[in-house]
């Protein structure tokens, strides 16, 4: 009995999982291992989905093909589209070595959409493959093996040269002679001979909205859909041209390589005003997703699951303000006082810009110093646990409103967690959602700043800054108390 699935979703299908609609519902446990490639042992090719048996430095150890292309070349629905046309890998985008910085151009016509490069692992990834001729060239294998066994399932594409990567891999079993690797769970290292330092995305699309944009009204109030968290995904539904799309970001994944370093995007264009200002309060109906290329008569949005999109560490995730509002010297201030507490190791204390919306809210920029809004974030770490503490500068805003100040201590995957925190706060219109946050934390604390009077009098700065102090003070006792409670 066989079945068949869309490629667009390939990057979906590790060995061991199962699902509950588009979502991955469990995940087969195994050992883990970071190994070494050496060299290429042999292939086998006894069946149709040929398995490339690598020796390591843990011994020799067996991958599938497909499982190496997924994580390779597969991460997400227009790259795996690539590797299946003609033009391949290296139709997406124009290479320029010659200028410095090395330039990667998209082409106006295309349809890689922006929103696949704006993580730096993404960035990295798309530079190896443009820049690397041992990809493009394993890339188009996948091609050629395609087109020449059109009336087969078999999976025999040809990698490129391993030796020296480390991967962290699930083991499944050991044969008699290797082991068998269920799934890869990371690219640790990716070896490339050329050190690659300096590289330049220019995408027709990317833009920027000013500042000045932000701050432009509108008497007419429209409505804008909902983020489509979780559509039913009917294969039926034909996508649309000028729909958005449904980006569902596979976690855990990441692609890594010491040897290219810097990838960034171009400025791009400004970004005009809208002519409507969406609410937040109206509720609509979100809409379908649908997999395969763009039609005329398409109404749904594009579903692209993607790997390979958690974003850099906690502290480098967004990007960090040189000109400091007022309001964080009053905070850093707090937090370190709240350092010098016993058994209080305070390890940072920084000021970062809020990420651009990927919804059409517009409120992080409506700012009064002519930037995107602000947040302040110190680390802390009580015992064995690690926390953050996260204050948006929402006082600065045109229109200025409240909003507690978090403490979080944030499940696995913690950079993956923090950045879908901040990146929702910036997509709700400078608002916390307390829902969406504890999912993603262990510890979740929001602590009500202090009133600015008491029995009538106003607090002075001092006395403002004490009552923090203390308040916070009083939360991490209790969430020190809890974890000690529970330890025992």
């Amino acid at each position: 009995m066989t079945s068949s699935l869309p490629i667009e979703v390939a990057n979906l299908l590790a060995p061991g999982r199962t699902f509950n609609d588009k979502k991955v519902q469990t995940e087969s446990i195994h050992e883990r291992k970071i190994i070494t490639i050496q060299s290429l042992s042999y292939v086998d090719k006894s069946s149709e989905h040929y398995r490339y048996v690598y020796q390591t430095d843990m011994g020799l150890m067996s991958f599938s093909a497909f499982e190496l292309a997924r994580t390779l070349f597969f991460h997400n629905s227009h790259l795996t589209r690539a590797a299946y046309s003609p033009s391949n890998i290296a139709g997406l985008a124009f290479v320029d070595r010659t200028s410095n910085p090395i330039k990667i151009k998209f082409p106006d016509s295309t349809s890689y959409p922006v929103s696949s490069l704006i993580t730096k692992h993404a960035r990295i990834h798309f530079a190896w493959l443009m820049m690397t001729k041992q990809a493009r060239k394993s890339a188009f294998t996948i091609f050629q093996t395609f087109k020449d066994n059109a009336d087969s399932v078999g999976f025999q594409f040809e990698p490129p040269d391993l030796a020296g990567w480390q991967i962290d891999v699930s083991l499944s079993e050991k044969s008699t002679k290797e082991f068998q690797i269920e799934r890869i769970e990371n690219i640790v290292e990716a070896l490339v001979e050329e050190e690659l330092d300096d590289i330049k995305i220019h995408h027709p699309t990317k833009k920027y909205l000013s500042s000045e944009v932000g701050r432009k009204k509108t008497s007419v109030k429209g409505v804008y859909p909902d983020v489509d968290i979780d559509p039913e995904l009917d294969l039926e539904e034909v996508v649309g041209f000028g729909k958005r799309h449904h980006k569902q970001r596979i976690k855990g994944f990441s692609f890594k390589t010491s040897r290219i370093t810097e990838v960034t995007l171009t400025k791009g264009k400004e970004k005009a005003a809208s002519g409507v200002m969406p609410t937040d309060d109206t509720k609509v109906a979100p809409e379908k997703a649908g997999v395969g290329t763009p039609e005329r008569e398409g109404t749904s949005q594009e579903y692209d699951p993607v790997i390979n999109q958690d974003d850099e560490p906690v502290e480098d995730s967004a990007k960090e303000a040189v000109d400091l509002p007022q309001k964080f010297l009053i905070f850093e201030e707090v937090v370190k006082e709240i350092g010098k507490l016993k058994g209080v190791d305070l390890k940072s204390v920084k000021c970062y810009f809020f990420p651009d919306p990927e919804s059409n809210s517009n409120v992080v920029y409506q700012t009064k110093y002519n930037t995107i809004l602000k947040f302040f974030m110190a680390s802390i770490k009580i015992g064995n646990s690690n926390l953050i503490i996260i204050e948006a500068d929402t006082t600065s805003l045109i229109k200025p409103k409240g909003s507690s100040t978090l403490i979080l201590g944030l499940k696995d995957n913690a950079t993956t967690n923090y950045r879908e925190i901040i990146q929702n706060f910036s997509d709700k219109g400078a608002r916390w959602n307390h829902g969406y946050i504890q999912e993603r934390c262990e510890t979740f604390v929001p602590c009500r700043h202090p009133t600015l009077k008491v029995d009538k009098a106003v607090r002075t700065n001092e006395q403002y800054k004490d009552k923090w102090v203390s308040d916070i003070k009083e939360h991490l006792r209790k969430i020190a108390l809890a974890a000690s409670t529970e330890n025992k």
